[in-house]
């Protein structure tokens, strides 16, 4: 068991490792004793830094209210000012514990600045229990790596200098210097299964184990080695096969360069290519599906869909589409011989100036029209011109719906992207 001057110089070691330039630790607050026991070090800390409480009220239980005032109570005690966000989430929701915490990060994420740290109170057993749900969820190799002691949060960084303490060591540390806290009382609730882990499993394997935190620790540490492994493996073979479009703001992956790495590493390079783009991973039978389509045949255009997104091939090339909702376009905007043209479904904004360089057209004061393909609209005159134009320009299906057509005096000269 570590002693009380162990948690406090595992909390030196975390301030001794985060730039100078932090100037305010944000401490995500519960209320619950592990959040109490890190607010405590904190204060006790001579490090001159502003501590900032945050405490999220998810709005999810009859004690909800209650649990708030005890920690706006705490952060009286210690003269620190608290921060109180309401979330307000249906109890009844799917995936409650997944929504509830991805609410919570993104508050983080929009608030805090490049000053600010992050720090919560995870400590060895939230380790075990998420390599546990991780494992058991069929996680990928990342996901084995469990809690990450450190990492970026927008443009702050977030640490939890508790993840190798024990449970025993914070409640040990909270008794001796006679801390309160408010016991979560959905923490005793075995429908979430991170409470049956806690309750039901690990208690079991504790006692056939009892060392089983420093295994743990061990997979996790190997693990995130193996990891590091394949994201240099992956960013290695991403500079090889990616390609850079002029109408894409992402880069593309081309499949013929694609097709020449072996079966797991084109694995591994979609993976990456979908974090480098904040893309949930596919689950692994799509994954499967999406490289035995790309490998069978070079004329097949293989569309698999992922949370939020899908991967499309088009001129030997794949893309990530995010599955937005149908923009409703005008047939066509007039700029009215007027400077510019705003189209606020597409956020759009246009200058006349900038029509005519595209082009390469003097402005002889034409009129300037953009058009739109829209459904059951009937055939236009330039649709052959317009193919043609879609297909030198590499424009893809997906994308052709929403790509201005810019016609000077009703004539078809170009495209805008």
């Amino acid at each position: 068991m570590k002693s009380n001057s162990g948690l406090s110089i595992q909390l030196e070691n975390c301030l001794g490792s985060i730039s100078a330039e932090i100037e305010r630790v944000v401490l995500a607050f519960s209320g619950g004793i592990d959040s109490c026991v890190l607010m405590h070090l904190l204060n006790a800390h001579p490090a001159p830094l502003i501590i900032l409480p945050w405490h999220i009220n998810h709005g999810l239980q009859a004690v909800a209210d209650e649990m708030e005032a005890f920690c706006r109570s705490v952060a009286d005690r210690y003269k620190l000012d608290i921060e109180v966000s309401h979330l307000n989430l249906d109890p009844d929701m799917a995936n409650l514990e997944s929504e509830a915490r991805k609410a919570r990060y993104a508050l983080f994420e929009q608030a805090l600045t490049p000053t600010d740290c992050l720090m919560t109170a995870h400590h060895a057993e939230d380790q075990a229990e998420t390599l546990l749900l991780n494992i058991l969820r069929g996680s990928g190799s990342s996901g084995l790596r469990g809690i990450a002691y450190r990492r970026t949060i927008g443009s702050s960084i977030l640490v939890r200098p508790l993840l190798e303490i024990s449970r025993a060591d914070i409640l040990a540390y909270a008794q001796r210097h006679r801390l309160k806290w408010y016991d979560d009382p959905s923490n005793k609730s075995q429908r979430f299964n991170r409470n049956y882990l806690r309750h039901q499993v690990i208690p079991k394997i504790k006692s056939r184990w009892p060392g089983y935190l420093g295994s743990i620790r061990s997979v996790i540490t190997i693990q995130a080695e193996t990891q590091q492994v394949l994201e240099e493996l992956g960013a290695q073979d991403y500079q090889q096969v990616r390609y850079q479009s002029e109408t894409e703001t992402r880069d593309l992956l081309c499949r013929n360069t694609f097709q020449q790495l072996s079966y797991s590493r084109q694995k591994n390079l979609i993976r990456y290519w979908l974090k480098k783009y904040d893309c949930a991973s596919l689950p692994q039978s799509r994954l499967n599906e999406l490289i035995r389509q790309l490998n069978s045949r070079t004329d097949s255009m293989p569309v698999v869909s992922g949370s939020g997104y899908e991967i499309r091939v088009y001129n030997q090339c794949l893309y990530i589409v995010y599955k937005n909702s149908q923009v409703p376009l005008r047939a066509g905007y007039e700029f009215n011989h007027s400077a510019g043209l705003n189209i606020k479904e597409l956020d759009l904004k246009l200058e006349r100036k900038s029509i005519f360089l595209r082009l390469n057209q003097k402005d002889s004061g034409q009129s300037i029209k953009l058009k739109f393909r829209l459904k059951n609209q009937g055939p236009s005159p330039d649709s052959h011109r317009l193919k043609r134009l879609f297909q030198k320009h590499k424009i893809p299906p997906w994308k052709r719906p929403v790509t201005p057509q810019v016609y000077l005096d009703d004539e078809l000269a170009g495209l805008w992207f």
